[in-house]
């Protein structure tokens, strides 16, 4: 029978992943401490479960197609993989995107590591990602899944069902979304969760949602610092992303209740990085010949950046959304997509704004913007869509009827054509 409530299919994973804590020894020496690397038999388990775990996931829908980041990404992790850890034949290290604005990253246990694309756009730099990566790539090279499960202690989850409500947070944090009026943003908030909860997905759900527990989680932020210092980045700038993540733009309708978007955890983590920096990386902290940035940083995370801002304007963080698109429009100011998602926010907020002088002056901002798209690309129907419905709105007749027909004649397959065609017969009686 499947569970639909959120909190009872949270109950049945960590019941689940309870069951799957064996009672061999909780001594698990890292990857690369034994040449060869060999599995032990329960981790064999554990392993076949992450490859039929990650086959529901590619199927979800929700993974951002880039195979050119997703190559980006993999040279960032290779720079962060010990080379015993190459040498005794580790996992080969995999990578992927979700398209999803809340700020998480995990990893399977055999070296799948997902990143969103929430957390993607707020970083600033290389040396930011790559304190990302390092601690992820951590938990791997420590089988830390293996560890948890190992543990017997672990079992008593599935005995505190409270524990297991405020540690995931999803049916608690959607419901909060919807009674301050954020529809979109308990509906975003849910699929994150159905995307790894509701399919019951018992590995993903302790690797993004609950997390292995406070030590190793502590190590894993350590030894992935010292894998980030010896890759010649900059550590300061690990400091600085949890500093930003805690930040969180400023914007009040908060989606995160996931690793890296808990201010709980991040507190956590600013205080181990700040002790870190002030001794065992004091001298590092001090360069001036640290990796901070490449060039390929940007040029790679630029359309992610965009698409998310897409993401946070449906969810109505437009504060977000904002910095995200005049971040890519720095770099590539003729990008007709990022200006029609500038004319999405201006509308949207258009269609919320209570003042009817707001209104107007959103309605035309938005206008501008679809224009500029247009401009920009005159073969790309979007914009003219848009613009055709504002003007319909403003009562400008001619212009909407002009926005349709462009609109159709670049998109005559469009999935909405037919209603298109309804709305020109009105405009022609």
């Amino acid at each position: 029978m499947r569970l639909r409530h959120p909190l009872l299919r949270s109950v049945a994973v960590a019941q689940v992943m309870a069951l799957l804590a064996g009672c061999a020894s909780a001594r698990v020496p890292p990857i690369g401490a034994e040449r060869p690397f060999t599995m032990a038999a329960d981790e064999r388990q554990i392993w076949a479960q992450a490859e039929k775990e990650e086959a529901k996931l590619e199927k979800s829908g929700k993974l951002y197609d880039d195979p050119l980041l997703e190559e980006y990404l993999a040279r960032v992790g290779d720079r962060l993989l010990p080379d015993e850890v190459k040498e005794a034949g580790g996992p080969g290290l995999r990578f992927a995107v979700f398209r999803d604005p809340t700020l998480n990253a995990f990893a399977m246990p055999n070296g799948r590591l997902y990143i969103h694309t929430g957390l993607l756009a707020r970083l600033e730099n290389e040396a930011q990602l790559a304190t990302i990566l390092g601690h992820e790539l951590a938990h791997v090279t420590n089988r830390d899944a293996l560890r948890f499960q190992r543990d017997s202690r672990n079992k008593m989850i599935a005995l505190n069902v409270l524990a297991i409500a405020a540690s995931i947070g999803v049916a608690v944090a959607a419901g909060k979304q919807a009674e301050h009026g954020n529809v979109v943003g308990a509906a975003v908030l849910s699929q994150t969760a159905n995307a790894i909860l509701g399919l019951g997905l018992q590995l993903a759900a302790l690797a993004a949602i609950n997390g292995y527990g406070r030590d190793l989680e502590r190590q894993a932020d350590e030894d992935g610092m010292a894998r980030f210092v010896k890759a010649g980045y900059d550590p300061k700038q690990a400091l600085r992303v949890f500093e930003l993540l805690r930040k969180d733009g400023g914007d009040p309708s908060r989606l995160e209740n996931f690793f890296f978007g808990s201010h709980p955890r991040l507190d956590e983590r600013i205080e181990t990085t700040s002790s870190l920096l002030r001794t065992r990386y004091a001298a590092e902290a001090q360069g001036s010949s640290r990796i901070v940035d490449s060039p390929e940083f940007g040029l790679r995370l630029r359309t992610v950046v965009r698409e998310n801002a897409a993401l946070d304007i449906r969810a109505g963080r437009f504060n977000l959304a904002r910095a995200q698109l005049d971040r890519v429009l720095a770099l590539t100011p003729r990008d007709p997509v990022a200006h029609l998602y500038y004319g999405d926010l201006y509308r949207i907020q258009a269609q919320r704004a209570r003042a009817l002088a707001d209104k107007d002056v959103l309605v035309r901002q938005a206008i501008e913007r679809y224009t500029e798209a247009a401009t920009l690309d005159p073969t790309y129907s979007d914009p003219f869509r848009q613009l055709g419905f504002l003007y319909y709105q403003q009562g400008e007749w001619e212009r909407a009827r002009e926005a349709f027909q462009t609109y159709l004649r670049l998109k005559p397959d469009a999935p909405d054509a037919r209603r298109i065609k309804e709305y020109l017969v009105e405009l022609d009686r």
